[in-house]
């Protein structure tokens, strides 16, 4: 048995593991900084570098910069530093690093530059308590130490019923953790939780044909029959680019390559599902045996995306080759809403990486529209229940958000 939070993880493994000859190390303009609060790390004379969308600092003056005591093996090439309570220990060449002796997988390993080694400052800086945040613009890194996270969480209450609306990041890093007392206060007190899928739930052999239906190609074409010759021409070169056959995603749809090149791109900023805000719940909810509901389910989300026309799905392909091959990325600007519990930043995020008219329909309004028909029923049910309602973020808020509706209805939703 399988579960469907590994959907399409052989997929992405294989990309990730490959893509070592991809977007190799390259200057971009300004230089890159590194700040703790308002006071610029000084890192001598070597600048940062970016490997696969990941920024690589030298590693001593970082790790000095944040108080640590660092002994070096100029030999091995292997950095140890010490602050308090907490060890941190790496090395040029190898994809583990240990914090307090437990190993961490590294998607780009520390290297050595002359007498320079560089390490991922995402690494170093969580390990040692701090959230990363980057300014595109400036091309400055931040670091500042973790608060919990304040989240987009509203309260409604009608006929005896609660129900607590959270807008969920399906993909998360480290940095979101903790969440704020309120939210996990009001998981406490539910007697359900409700998400848009359960991903935990695992699937068997016919679920299993249904996600190979959906996601690849059964009538016998390939995908250079369904995109342009440019577009799959711009797909053969990735994949070349990688060490791979050109002709390895013939098999896929469009959307489901897109979903996969996505989620490299996600992992290599240091965003992981299993660190989702729904997937936390879920586990909570499995470990105190928490009755759990769905809005949707798997096979309606795949439905969903396997919808899309051609010429979206073809869109969304070139869109995700282009994002996976920029250091740039919407999802931490998310993040840091989703931290700071900003309505306006989020609602900002949301119009900008605003799709089509097709891709709004499908993704949210439609979907919106369903969700609030079976909120409304939780509220209206009179059976003293409270539901924990945990769904993207982007569905409560904006123009067609559940929130916004909830309140057309009459009802009054308290932000908490």
């Amino acid at each position: 048995m399988k579960k469907v939070s590994a959907l399409f993880m052989s997929f992405v493994l294989l990309l990730v593991i490959s893509t070592a000859a991809y977007a190799e190390t390259k200057p971009a303009g300004k230089p890159i900084s590194v700040w703790l609060g308002d006071q610029q790390v000084q890192l001598g004379s070597q600048a940062p570098i970016i490997e696969r969308s990941t920024t690589l600092v030298p590693a001593e003056p970082l790790l000095k910069g944040l108080g640590f005591t660092v002994t070096l093996d100029q030999q091995g090439k292997v950095i140890s530093a010490t602050k308090d309570d907490l060890t941190i220990t790496l090395q040029a060449g190898k994809h583990a690093a240990s914090v307090n002796g437990k190993e961490i997988t590294l998607l780009v390993a520390p290297k050595a530059v002359g007498k320079i080694t560089y390490a991922p400052v995402r690494f170093i800086a969580e390990a040692a308590g701090y959230k990363v945040t980057w300014n595109g613009e400036l091309r400055a890194i931040a670091l500042k130490v973790k608060q919990d996270s304040k989240g987009f969480l509203w309260k409604v209450e009608n006929n005896g019923n609660t129900v607590y609306l959270l807008g969920s990041i399906h993909l998360a890093n480290k940095d979101m953790y903790p969440l704020s007392r309120p939210i996990e206060q009001a998981f406490a007190e539910s007697d359900y939780l409700v998400v848009e899928a359960d991903i935990t739930k695992p699937i068997d052999e016919e679920m299993e044909g249904k996600i190979t239906e959906l996601s690849t190609y059964t009538d016998g074409t390939k995908l250079q029959d369904h995109v342009s010759a440019d577009t799959y021409k711009k797909v053969g070169e990735f994949l070349t680019g990688i060490g791979q056959s050109p002709d390895a995603f013939d098999p896929f749809k469009p959307w489901n390559i897109s979903l996969a090149l996505s989620q490299i791109k996600w992992m290599q900023a240091g965003y992981d599902g299993s660190l989702g805000i729904d997937a936390y719940f879920l586990t909570k909810a499995n470990e105190s045996s928490l009755p759990i509901l769905e809005l949707e389910s798997i096979e309606f989300q795949l439905k969903m995306f396997d919808s899309f026309s051609p010429e979206l799905q073809e869109k969304q392909l070139i869109a995700s080759l282009e994002s996976l091959a920029s250091e740039e990325s919407e999802i931490d600007k998310l993040s840091q809403a989703w931290v700071d519990g900003d309505d306006n930043a989020l609602l900002g995020v949301i119009n900008s990486a605003a799709g089509e008219e097709e891709y709004n329909q499908i993704i949210l309004t439609d979907r919106n529209k369903s969700m609030i028909e079976l909120i409304n029923g939780y509220l209206d049910k009179g059976d003293n229940k409270t539901y924990f309602v945990v769904v993207g973020a982007a569905h409560l808020v904006g123009e067609s958000g559940i929130v916004p509706a909830l309140e057309g209805k009459g009802y009054t939703a308290v932000r908490q």
